[in-house]
């Protein structure tokens, strides 16, 4: 049982490592650096048969490569409306105007490490691109083998009785230390 263990723990940690060091990157980069993105804009115009709704536009202007992603807060404006179309990293501000029938594109890239901050905030499993469902996949396989990883690491320990002590030692720290956090969080 011990071997079994011992080998599941190895391709627990094996496994998850890459997403920790995207996840550990990432947060690095929101605690401690402040993204500027690069700001474009552009104007396009819109066949006259789009223009009554957000989705053609957003379709037709996808179409033209001008803007890639998922649509998003359709806003009725005096002139016409306004949507986002976002990805990853990158976010299309777009303003249609009917009587002008062009769409005012302003866009933000804020990179591969914006893209890898964003990371962060889809949750679940129910998101409109399948590569953001194929990560929410990945995140729910990461969580359960980082518990499974966690339960065998503290099995191991225990299992070696040289260990047992400093082993209860560092999960005691650590657990006062990360509840000790999340109070301070909580009540700052």
């Amino acid at each position: 049982m011990y071997r079994w263990l011992r080998a599941t723990h190895l391709s627990l940690g094996a496994f998850c490592c890459a997403f920790l060091l995207m996840y550990g990157v990432s947060a690095f980069q929101m605690a401690h650096f402040n993204l500027r993105p690069k700001i474009s804009e552009v104007t396009v115009l819109v066949d006259g048969q789009a223009g009554g709704d957000a989705r053609a536009v957003a379709r037709q202007l996808m179409d033209r490569g001008a803007v890639r992603g998922i649509l998003r807060g359709v806003a009725a404006t005096e002139a016409g409306f306004r949507f986002r179309v976002e990805r990853m990293g990158l976010v299309h501000q777009v303003t249609y105007s009917r009587a002008r029938g062009e769409a005012h594109i302003g866009t933000q890239d804020a990179g591969l490490l914006g893209a890898l901050n964003r990371i962060h905030h889809p949750a679940g499993l129910w998101h409109e691109s399948p590569l953001l469902r194929a990560w929410g996949v990945f995140v729910a396989l990461v969580s359960a083998a980082l518990i499974l990883l966690s339960a065998t690491g503290i099995y191991l320990w225990f299992k070696l009785k040289r260990l047992r002590r400093s082993g209860t030692l560092l999960l005691a720290v650590s657990l006062l230390y990360s509840l000790t956090l999340i109070v301070l969080i909580r009540t700052a």
